[in-house]
């Protein structure tokens, strides 16, 4: 009857899997946001050059040239909102980066030592089968010598 391995920090090395999957999953997730953030942004710009390219070309009274200025600022003022938006998710999105890492590494860890302790398993086993065979090549010499 062979004996088997048994890893005792099983359950921590699953509880670090679990773990760096949900730092994927939350990395992705930041990404996704920030991806957003980032389309919204050029889509915003793209309508603020619209809007100048089309004020360029039309006469406006004083009024009408009022009321664009103000929406213009308000644009600009939106854009700068978007990209303080944008940084503050690249920011977090970094976080979860750092935090997918760290957590990888932890996984690393439990997983190099049950490599080890598995290496370990596999010699002492190896050992007592060399023991085993011995006894038993000194057990039919010593019957040979004796018939002899």
């Amino acid at each position: 009857m062979s004996k088997r391995f048994q890893f005792r920090l099983e359950p921590l090395l699953k509880l670090r899997a679990n773990a760096v999957e949900q730092a994927k999953n939350a990395l992705a997730t930041a990404m996704q946001h920030r991806l957003k953030k980032e389309d919204e942004l050029i889509e915003r710009e793209q309508y603020f050059n619209q809007l100048l390219i089309s004020e360029q070309n039309q006469k406006q009274t004083v009024i009408d040239m009022q009321a664009n200025w103000h929406h213009r600022q308000e644009v600009q003022f939106e854009l700068r909102t978007l990209e303080r938006e944008k940084d503050k998710l690249s920011d977090i999105e970094n976080k979860k980066r750092d935090e997918l890492a760290e957590t990888m590494k932890q996984e690393k860890t439990v997983d190099k030592l049950k490599e080890r302790k598995k290496t370990e398993y596999r010699e002492s086993i190896a050992k007592e089968e060399q023991i085993f065979l011995d006894e038993i090549a000194g057990r039919s010499f010593g019957k040979r010598s004796r018939q002899q």
